[in-house]
């Protein structure tokens, strides 16, 4: 693909499919095949599964969960922000949404 178009799409941009960055602080991929993006803070040991607010998805928060599309997500912390809803997950979530 070319340079000068990946350099226009995303801020920075790897040889690895599906990671759209990755530094010391953060590491930010797509997950293959929908639209959800995964969000790593490598200096905070969070990482954040981000879920796009459009009409093709249904939230429900549940006090210490947050329900999208139907599936449950335990986690004390979700907010909304650039346009998605971001989710913090452990490693056990992550495994199952990756």
């Amino acid at each position: 693909m070319d340079e000068n178009f990946l350099n226009v799409l995303y801020i920075e941009h790897t040889d690895k499919i599906g990671v759209l960055k990755d530094d010391k602080e953060e590491r930010v991929s797509i997950i293959l095949g929908t639209d959800k993006t995964l969000v790593e803070r490598k200096r905070e040991g969070k990482t954040y599964l981000l879920v796009p607010l459009t009409k093709n998805h249904t939230f429900v928060c549940k006090g210490n969960s947050i329900d999208v599309d139907g599936e449950r997500f335990d986690s004390d912390i979700f907010f909304r922000k650039d346009a998605c809803q971001w989710i913090e997950i452990n490693k056990e979530m992550l495994f199952k949404v990756a």
